[in-house]
């Protein structure tokens, strides 16, 4: 973890900072007074299992340059029905270059990155919230619940199940603790 001085005063630019080093592949992990505190995304990747089973959300993406307009893309758009086509044309290339382009250097497809996000938000949303599983599916750009069920099946679970599960050993681990 890395600690940045921001000397403007000015909040924008303070922003604007925080937004670069997103852009460049550093997770933000806080901002007090004068500091910004940042990590490199590949120090976060090292800790990706531990987060998995804290069910903490996180940065979800590989550092991978080369990808990053893509995966940049894929998070700003994630909630709202996209296609494989869309995100080809943001990033300039042709659907199939992009397929072989991502399969090769991650083994995903660009839509198993798609579906990994939107999984990722709505396991976020299933803790955090109250929501119904038919508001997070819709939060989170599913226009089909069966269809959110079917990809949610990763867990092994129905959404409403893997809550439970989950703040129940959330509750268990407060009161070991």
């Amino acid at each position: 973890m890395t600690n940045i001085s921001v000397i403007d005063e000015n909040p924008e630019s303070k922003n604007l900072l925080v937004k670069c080093l997103e852009t460049a592949g550093f997770e933000v992990i806080g901002t007090e007074n004068d500091l910004v505190r940042v990590q490199l995304a590949q120090e976060k990747l090292s800790t990706t299992e531990s987060s998995k089973k804290s069910n903490t959300p996180q940065f979800i993406f590989p550092s991978i340059p080369r990808l990053r307009d893509v995966f940049e893309f894929i998070e700003l758009n994630y909630h709202q029905s996209i296609s494989l086509k869309e995100v080809a044309q943001a990033v300039g290339y042709s659907s199939a270059y992009l397929t072989n382009l991502v399969r090769n250097i991650t083994g995903k497809t660009v839509n198993d990155w798609i579906i990994e996000r939107r999984i990722a938000q709505a396991c976020a949303l299933l803790l955090s919230t109250n929501d119904s599983v038919n508001q997070i599916a819709l939060q989170v750009g599913y226009q089909n619940l069966n269809h959110f069920y079917s990809q949610f099946r990763y867990h092994k679970n129905t959404p409403h199940a893997w809550r439970k599960a989950q703040r129940c050993k959330v509750s268990q681990n407060k009161i070991h603790k």
